[in-house]
């Protein structure tokens, strides 16, 4: 008989083995997430405390990060953004409300509009990085206000991308004001090797609260030449990688185009000024998502989905530890596309 319990949680080692790889092929280096379920209702662990579900019925992963994004406003919080107009409303606040209208409007509460991408992206990208207090605490007090939401929120995108690549996130000395310090300092938690990574997001006139400036929608461009000379400003002493947000629309093919050329267009003038002998970044990352532009209407088609495109220094400031890593964040910013539904149990 103890043999037989031997070989019964062998086989139950082995199967989860099995899941673990297969969670981390489709969604990368992170926590699986993790409940137990006692008398039909479902137990987690965030943010150092237990939780448990409240809601009656079916209860998934999804569930969970919506619940800990509310939790993370704070009730006090939510109830006062209630009592506004929802133009006047904290912009992921006008994506939840916005979502769930639209799903109660159409009857179907999986109805998955541009709001509710927004909505659950961001949930899942403040869960991913949950376990991270200083982080936390460094971007909570930015995101939760309406002016810094832009940036802070990006800043949480690279995060989570980074965390998912496989990089322990860590500030600088923000109390030493002789430089500018990049975003982060990312250490692989496969080679020890540090990096220093940079965050940048473009401002349009009357997207995500930024009510300053010109910009028109109408034949828009990339228009994000100073978001990477404000970054190649930075000092990094480690191994630099910049991720630019575009924050375009949904795109057609002729756009899609006109802005790779621009790409190609920019960086050609920056090797030309004398920006690429050395290049201070060893990779920039332009990356769009436009579920907050698709707003109530159906997210899923080519043109609202995520992109990213790269440029690697061929002669960067300090030398790239490895090519993969621009890889590695290429695959992590595929998988950060939707979460994980299911919650793992241990064996």
């Amino acid at each position: 008989m103890h043999q037989d319990h031997i070989a019964e949680l062998q086989r139950k080692l082995k199967v989860d083995e099995e899941r673990r790889r297969q969670f981390v092929a489709t969604y990368g280096h992170i926590r699986r997430p993790t409940g137990v379920t006692i008398d039909g209702k479902l137990f987690m662990a965030f943010d150092g405390a237990i939780y448990k579900q409240t809601q009656e019925g079916p209860y998934n992963f999804i569930n969970a990060i919506h619940d800990h994004a509310l939790h993370f406003f704070g009730n006090d919080y939510l109830d006062a953004e209630d009592s506004k107009n929802i133009e006047d409303r904290h912009p992921a606040i006008q994506w939840l409300h916005s979502h769930f209208e639209s799903a109660n409007t159409r009857n179907n509460s999986t109805y998955q509009d541009g709001n509710g991408a927004a909505w659950y992206r961001f949930a899942y990208d403040l869960f991913t990085i949950r376990d991270n207090e200083k982080l936390q605490e460094q971007l909570k007090k930015r995101l939760i206000d309406s002016v810094t939401f832009q940036a802070a929120r990006y800043e949480l995108k690279v995060a989570a991308i980074c965390s998912t690549a496989g990089f322990d996130l860590s500030f600088e000395n923000e109390t030493d004001n002789s430089k500018k310090h990049p975003e982060f300092i990312g250490v692989d938690r496969f080679t020890g090797v540090e990096i220093a990574v940079e965050a940048k997001s473009r401002h349009r006139n009357g997207i995500l609260g930024f009510s300053n400036g010109t910009d028109s929608l109408q034949n828009v461009t990339l228009g994000i030449r100073r978001n990477i000379l404000d970054a190649y400003r930075k000092s990094a002493m480690r191994p630099f990688y910049v991720f630019i947000d575009a924050n375009l629309p949904p795109r057609t093919p002729e756009q899609m185009s006109q802005w790779e050329d621009e790409l190609v267009s920019t960086f050609t003038d920056l090797e030309i000024e004398g920006y690429a002998d050395p290049c201070p970044a060893n990779a920039v990352l332009v990356t769009n998502d436009p579920s907050h532009y698709v707003g109530r209407g159906e997210i899923g088609y080519d043109s609202g989905s995520l992109w990213v495109r790269c440029y690697t220094a061929q002669m960067p400031y300090i030398a790239n530890p490895s090519e993969e890593i621009v890889e590695r964040f290429l695959i992590a910013h595929k998988q950060r596309v939707a979460p994980p539904t299911e919650f793992h149990e241990d064996p």
